[in-house]
């Protein structure tokens, strides 16, 4: 069984009409990606212990002597925290000084095997209690911390949502609200973060100023498209360039400065006049004490696939970068149109083309139906191809969720097209209501099942192209 076949459910009925090739090749990319940003590889590949106890991490002057420290504690939160925490147990010895406790999605915990680090759960994309309790456990173990601990922090994308402690007069009912709000707003993670920062008293550095001086050491797996440390998982652990004064202006932005609890503007409304202390700011001295290292981001999966396209299909293969972003459907219609012109005239491209793409579109939600961004992208690719031949397309989020689905993505071709003509399905009704997921489980044979894969550095994307078939 190759590693396709062990990553994709439903494999089988996803190559059924295979008939160019291109959705095995497709789907080995795919699982090639996901294998080269596992925590477990990032962590193996740039940290490592010596026989002095002391820690470095590769190609950088970062060096830590452990023996020096009275404690090691390892807090976190985010899709991937859970494998880091067991790569980062692997790494120091049974009778090492480290302990700790990491939130991760609900469901998931039983994947992970540690035994110093406690694996606590909470909800995502929506915090809940859950999140709450995770957060305070995770909060009262930061206070055990010295001048002369190390806190070594493992963050990933998902970490906002999984690490919820509301600041002073927010419930979390308030924080629940606004997020939701936000999500469907069509509003980019960043400026969602820097309300959430401004409704947190956790996020935004505020993680850090807890630790009581400690040397902060942070491991991050970026979810956010050219990687600002200050936005992934909001930042726990570093300074927050963003005010009071901007959460209120993106509130006002996407007109939810009266759909927001009351208790939420008057926080942010005090804040920005200055009665509500700041997050803490980059000339903080906290900050003095602290690293942040990016572990992985999304050309690491992208460069996986280049790679795998090079060694091992008859394609040329073209990346075309890691900053995809705007509306979800206007994004990949563009991204249609732009593969139907390399098949009508090669642009410079050598034809066969296989493209390779990452970043994070959002969704505007309008309608009521289920899906994502990346069930959205393919849906209007597939709208746009219109059953042309000989292109063939995928989108996938590398932490396996998809919005609210059970789907990573989808990967669309004219077979796709021909089916739903068949079934009298009409696509464009279907991504009017937002509904995605229910168009491609009704055509069958389109979803990407992976279920969660421990990982999250946006998301992914292969287009194979033939020349024009006659």
């Amino acid at each position: 069984m190759n590693e396709a076949q062990n990553r994709f459910a439903d494999y089988s009925d996803l190559v059924s009409e295979d008939s160019l090739g291109h959705r095995r090749v497709i789907l080995g990319c795919l699982a090639t990606a996901i294998d080269a940003v596992l925590p477990q590889n990032l962590m193996k590949n740039r940290v490592v212990i010596d026989p002095d106890s002391i820690m470095k991490i590769r190609n950088t002057d970062f060096i830590f002597q452990l023996d020096s420290y009275d404690r090691v504690i390892a807090v976190g939160a985010g899709k991937a925290s859970g494998t880091m925490a067991e790569a980062l147990e692997d790494l120091f010895p049974s009778d090492s000084k480290l302990s700790g406790a990491v939130v991760v999605p609900q469901n998931t915990r039983s994947r992970f095997k540690t035994s110093k680090i406690k694996i606590l759960e909470g909800t995502h994309p929506i915090p809940s209690e859950k999140s709450v309790k995770a957060t305070l456990h995770m909060m009262k173990l930061l206070k055990t911390a010295t001048t002369r601990s190390l806190v070594i922090c493992l963050i990933s994308g998902g970490g906002s949502a999984l690490l919820t402690l509301p600041a002073d007069g927010i419930t979390l009912g308030d924080k629940i609200r606004t997020t939701n709000l936000l999500l469907k707003s069509g509003a980019s993670i960043e400026k969602i973060n820097c309300v959430r920062k401004h409704l947190s008293a956790i996020k935004g550095g505020q993680l850090a100023k807890a630790a009581k001086g400690a040397r902060i050491l942070s491991l991050i797996v970026s979810d956010i498209v050219g990687n600002p440390i200050g936005s992934i998982a909001s930042g726990p652990t570093s300074p927050d360039p963003t005010t009071f004064r901007d959460a209120v202006s993106i509130l006002t932005e996407y007109d939810l400065q009266r759909k927001v609890p009351a208790h939420v503007m008057k926080r942010l409304r005090a804040g920005s006049l200055g009665k509500i202390p700041e997050t803490p700011k980059p000339n903080d001295p906290t900050f003095a004490k602290v690293t942040n290292f990016l572990l992985g981001d999304n050309s690491a999966p992208c460069s996986a696939m280049i790679e795998k396209l090079g060694s091992q299909c008859r394609f040329s293969s073209y990346y075309i970068g890691s900053a995809w972003q705007g509306e979800a459907r206007d994004t990949a219609s563009n991204l249609a149109a732009f593969l139907l012109s390399v098949q009508e005239d090669s642009g410079g491209f050598r034809v066969p083309a296989a493209f390779v793409w990452g970043g994070e579109t959002t969704v505007t939600v309008k309608g009521g139906g289920k899906g994502g961004r990346n069930q959205e992208e393919a849906l209007s690719v597939l709208i746009k191809l219109k059953g042309r031949e000989g292109v063939t397309a995928a989108f996938m989020g590398t932490d396996g969720v998809d919005g609210f689905s059970n789907a990573a993505g989808a990967i669309v071709d004219s077979h796709s097209f021909a089916r739903s003509k068949s079934k009298k399905l009409s696509p464009d009704k279907f991504l009017k209501n937002n509904d995605s997921n229910s168009f491609f489980r009704m055509l069958g044979s389109e979803l990407l099942i992976t279920g969660p894969t421990g990982t999250n550095v946006n998301d992914i994307g292969v287009a194979l192209v033939e020349p024009p078939i006659e």
